[in-house]
């Protein structure tokens, strides 16, 4: 029989000027009285981030450690580590997007169980763990990877690089703020690109298998927000309604977090974010179409549900996969045959004007005769064109199919280069009938 388990944090805080309003009591709640703030660099160095945030706990703050980096290298996290234990922090405060989030998270397990995230075997040694007694966490993000709505924490591995983890229930944070008054101050581009991952995490929810009622209606409830508020936000970087309303939408994309978590664009994006230092908000915005387009087929109806809550204007008909794994027939031919000597029309237009364009004959004709011949500005001092410049001057550069290439090789190798009858292009300055060989 279906079963859900709620996995979020217990307690959640949204609204403009909500961690003013609510951290005193909070921290009241699991007995905080030094607090040890987890947070990046680009945080410390705006006023309004790490500064008030640490102006809040007053003499409750018992020290800070800004240096995670993208992605929670662990070398990193171990510092962060050391230094809360020299501080004998008794509650964590995580402040920023995803990596300092699951620094913390992290931070809390090593404490726990005395694990060393840098050595090789550390995500085995975690498996076998016992956590008798974490640091509670209090989760401020100011981005939409809603990495503080789960019990798992990425980092990337010592030398590898590759993300790897540890996860369990006592990771969730205590509480969580989304204060739309600190993550106003979130860069444009950032908030936009974990919006996509937002909506990640609401597709990857829509697509697991099993049964997830509840999930499924806060998914297509938290694309609706996130349409609305990542358009507005675009529009009025400084509407904090706007702002409120995304991470409202990023909070009900992802009440399913281990299935959707393990979706294919999420697979993909860890094995590639972390090798090669690309952002997950960008990872999602790079993948996901692509993974739409791909699992299309096997979820009709879901695709429709996604883009009625998108407001599609309209849904891209889906080509159904062909039976028992056969390629489609043109496929099939195309297999058969090899890889076409020369590439279509088709194929190179789908480059840009440039690529597509094919060589032609000029066929321009002036009472004196032939097109006159532009001067070659790549040619050396001394050499001349066989005449002035036409009327419209250099045409842009253009890409040539091999063939073409091949023929104005052996042409110049063959015979003493006669402006008057190479027709094609010069590739070094794209002028036509050039002195230039």
């Amino acid at each position: 029989m279906p079963t859900f388990q709620y996995s979020n944090p217990e307690v959640i805080h949204w609204g403009a000027g909500c961690l003013r309003e609510k951290l005193d009591a909070e921290l009241r709640r699991v007995g905080g009285r030094r607090v040890f703030v987890v947070t990046t660099k680009s945080a410390v160095r705006e006023p309004a981030l790490a500064p008030a945030v640490e102006a809040l706990l007053g003499d409750r703050f018992a020290g800070r450690f800004a240096d995670i980096g993208q992605h929670a290298p662990a070398r990193s996290v171990m510092d962060a580590v050391r230094a809360a234990r020299e501080a004998r922090a008794d509650t964590l405060l995580s402040l920023g997007g995803g990596s300092p989030i699951d620094a913390a998270k992290t931070v809390a397990f090593s404490l726990a169980t005395g694990l060393d995230v840098t050595l090789p075997d550390a995500p085995a040694r975690a498996r076998g763990a016992k956590l008798e007694r974490t640091l509670p966490h209090l989760s401020v993000p100011t981005t939409l990877s809603v990495a503080e709505l789960a019990g798992n924490a990425g980092f990337s591995a010592e030398g590898t690089k590759e993300k790897v983890g540890v996860a369990a229930p006592e990771l969730r944070p205590a509480a969580v703020f989304y204060d739309a008054q600190l993550a106003v101050k979130t860069p444009l581009d950032l908030w936009l690109t974990t919006g996509i991952r937002a909506v990640d995490h609401a597709v990857e929810t829509l697509l697991a298998p099993g049964d997830h009622p509840l999930p499924d209606v806060a998914a297509l409830d938290g694309l609706r927000r996130l349409r609305k508020g990542l358009l507005a936000t675009k529009a009025n970087p400084a509407d904090l309604a706007a702002r409120t309303e995304c991470q409202l939408g990023a909070w009900h994309s992802y009440l399913l977090p281990g299935p959707a978590a393990k979706g294919l664009s999420h697979t993909l994006s860890k094995r590639l974010g972390s090798r090669h230092d690309i952002p997950h908000g960008v990872t999602s915005c790079l993948l996901l179409p692509h993974v739409l387009r791909y699992l299309a087929p096997r979820a009709p109806e879901t695709m429709k549900r996604i883009a009625e809550a998108l407001e599609s204007r309209r849904v891209p008909p889906l080509r159904r996969r062909p039976a028992r794994g056969r390629a489609p027939r043109r496929e099939r031919g195309a297999l058969r045959a090899g890889p076409p000597r020369h590439p279509p029309r088709r194929a190179l237009s789908a480059l840009g004007p440039i690529a597509g364009a094919r060589p032609r004959r000029d066929r321009r004709r002036t009472a004196r005769g032939p097109a006159e011949t532009p001067r070659c500005r790549s040619a050396p001092a001394g050499r001349e064109a066989a005449s002035t410049p036409a009327e419209e001057g250099p045409r842009s550069p253009r890409a040539w199919p091999s063939c073409a290439i091949r023929r104005l090789r052996a042409r110049s190798s063959s015979a003493p280069h006669d402006p008057t009858t190479v027709t094609t292009s010069c590739r070094s300055c794209a002028a036509r009938r050039c002195s230039h060989r």
